[in-house]
């Protein structure tokens, strides 16, 4: 039997609630969301919080990522002769990326600045985190690719981000189906375009990974093995390190932040289930711009006596 499409952001609050039972989200809520709220009082962030995200802003995504760009540079200043192996003749990584990174990062940071809420605080201060984390993976990838487009040539690296791209397609459509069941309680079952995609994704990537083991093994006659070996290293973590970015995003991060956007659609609803007082969920600061929320507040508890 056909079920309905259901959209994941159309949950009513009592279905919303479901997401409760998904296991990375509780493990989302004890390791990040249960440590950060300590950090914020009345909507407003502690002294410590502000220092200490002012010194993992400069170490982190201005600091690492440009030394990310360093190596890349370094990478195209050197002599031909003193690399191990040859690099793409023009830099991906340039300084103009890194910028570019860079300004759309603050810009990130920037918007974040108005959402005001005291209970979507530890949310919008742990996307900044995830969005750190993206731009790091971004630039690892170019300069990944810096390093293999000699070996593996153009449409190697074409094949790599397409077979990457099907399979974070069928791991994405994976968990809505599991989030959909949870919240729902229907099942959705996969149709034959996924079934196609997840047999693409998983035989793909296992046929172009080895076809790029065989040709770096075979530029053994042209390297030494030790720099043969260096290469392939650097292979596997290329593709360990994105995967392992787009499962933790879909697996942990997406449920994590649409448990936010719930928590936006239904403010009240959930403040009510989770016990809070106004000041507690929304804040002083935010309570000043919107005082109509006391007023609301102040009819329900009438409408309970």
């Amino acid at each position: 039997m056909t079920q309905t499409k259901k959209s994941l952001f159309k949950a009513s609050f009592e279905e919303s609630l479901n997401l409760q039972d998904d296991g990375f989200l509780q493990f989302q809520k004890k390791d990040v969301y249960n440590k950060l709220v300590n950090y914020f009082k009345n909507g407003k962030p502690s002294f410590g919080i502000r220092i200490q995200s002012f010194i993992l802003t400069i170490l982190f995504p201005v600091g690492l990522n440009f030394m990310v760009y360093v190596c890349s540079r370094s990478l195209h200043d050197a002599h031909p002769k003193e690399l191990a192996h040859p690099v793409s003749q023009h830099p991906i990584l340039t300084v103009e990326v890194y910028l570019i990174c860079l300004l759309i990062w603050l810009l990130v940071v920037f918007v974040g600045k108005f959402v005001r809420r005291a209970y979507l605080l530890p949310y919008r201060y742990h996307f900044h985190a995830c969005t750190f984390l993206i731009w790091l993976v971004v630039e690892f990838n170019l300069l990944a690719i810096d390093l293999s487009l000699p070996a593996l040539s153009f449409w190697g690296i074409v094949a790599i981000f397409g077979l990457m791209f099907i399979l974070a397609c069928r791991m994405f459509a994976g968990r809505v189906r599991v989030l959909k069941n949870l919240m729902y309680g229907t099942d959705f079952s996969p149709n034959v375009g996924h079934k196609m995609a997840s047999k693409i994704a998983v035989y793909g990537m296992g046929i172009l990974g080895l076809g790029v083991i065989i040709r770096i093994l075979l530029s053994v006659f042209s390297i030494k093995l030790s720099d043969t070996m260096t290469l392939l290293g650097l292979f596997l973590t290329w593709m360990i390190l994105s995967l392992a970015l787009i499962a933790m995003i879909i697996y942990m991060e997406f449920p994590f932040f649409l448990q936010a956007y719930y928590k936006w659609t239904y403010p009240e609803e959930y403040r009510e289930w989770e016990g809070k007082s106004l000041e507690e969920w929304y804040g002083k600061k935010y309570l000043k711009k919107h005082k109509d929320l006391y007023q609301t507040d102040k009819v329900e508890e009438k409408g309970h006596v």
